[in-house]
């Protein structure tokens, strides 16, 4: 198994939701697909958070029984979507995703590897380059949710699987995906930002660092329609927006942290966190250790 799909098992297990001042209660469990980087796991839950740090793999994540909110922050946007039962969260690798639900929650979560996702789309082009992905929240697509509750219904029967129908469900899966995504093509539409235009982004987020902004903000810097900016902006720093505004605020965390006698609350807010407990957790994937103990040994 490699360490992408074990890193995935965790997370569809909930050993990685969070419980943000509320007793979340997790039942699920995980079937891997024998022979495949692919694993399906059903939770049943309530209140939770979960800070997905980028990963090699997609994860769809489907309500199969739902009634609540979701609130997101993905790519420096947050925003807040109804969940129903039927609907349907993508979180993409390479990108850090917080998620903030509010209600009760039966859910199918499946993990794709890259591989698929791009031999589907070198089977038929027109699907678009899976390299455009993005992550998107509170979506319905019935045949993709018919493919998902039959590859979850065949991994979790007692019987033996056959592997030509595995492997048809997942081709079926990414094809079905990749038709409600319709990922564009970046070919001819994606151009280099100039030095000066990413040092107005840059500005930008220095001076807008304790608000609330959002990847609509950025682009509006430039007057670019949000989706055009950030592959413009991905091609001209190697990271997305989102990635960019992380990387900023925890130089911004580390210099508070060393010059300033603030507490942690403090400092999450003026870095634009939305609490502590996120500033602490984004801090920790990225930098290995907490902010305090960072602080203590920095310090001394």
């Amino acid at each position: 198994m490699t360490q992408a799909l074990g890193e995935s098992i965790k997370m569809l297990s909930g050993l990685d939701f969070q419980d943000i001042e509320r007793g979340a209660a997790v039942d699920g469990h995980v079937r891997r697909a024998d022979g495949y980087d692919m694993a399906v796991g059903s939770l049943s839950l309530g209140d939770h958070a979960c800070d997905i740090a980028s990963s090699t793999n997609h994860t769809l994540i489907l309500a199969a029984k739902a009634s609540g909110k979701l609130y997101t922050e993905v790519d420096a946007q947050k925003s807040e979507v109804a969940i129903r039962s039927g609907t349907f969260v993508f979180a993409t690798p390479g990108t850090d995703q917080f998620y903030d639900f509010v209600g009760d929650v039966t859910n199918i979560a499946i993990t794709l590897d890259d591989a698929l996702i791009k031999t589907a789309a070198e089977i038929d082009p027109e699907l678009g380059n899976p390299g455009t992905l993005e992550p998107r929240a509170g979506w319905v697509r019935p045949p993709l949710q018919r493919v998902v509750e039959e590859l979850h219904a065949v991994l979790f029967s007692d019987s033996r699987t056959s592997r030509v129908l595995i492997e048809s469900l997942r081709r079926r899966l990414a094809f079905e995906l990749l038709s409600a995504l319709r990922a564009p093509s970046v070919a001819g539409n994606a151009t280099a930002l100039s030095k000066d235009e990413i040092a107005r982004i840059i500005d930008f987020i220095e001076a807008e660092m304790e608000e609330n902004f959002d990847l609509s903000d950025l682009a509006g810097v430039l007057d670019r329609d949000p989706c055009t900016f950030s592959r413009c902006f991905k091609l001209s720093t190697g990271a997305s927006p989102h990635q960019y505004v992380i990387q900023r605020r925890l130089m911004r965390v580390k210099d508070l942290l060393l010059n300033s006698e603030d507490t942690l609350a403090d400092i999450a807010y003026a870095t634009g966190f939305s609490n502590q407990a996120h500033m602490t957790s984004t801090f920790s994937k990225h930098v290995g250790i907490s902010p305090g103990k960072w602080r203590e040994e920095f310090r001394a």
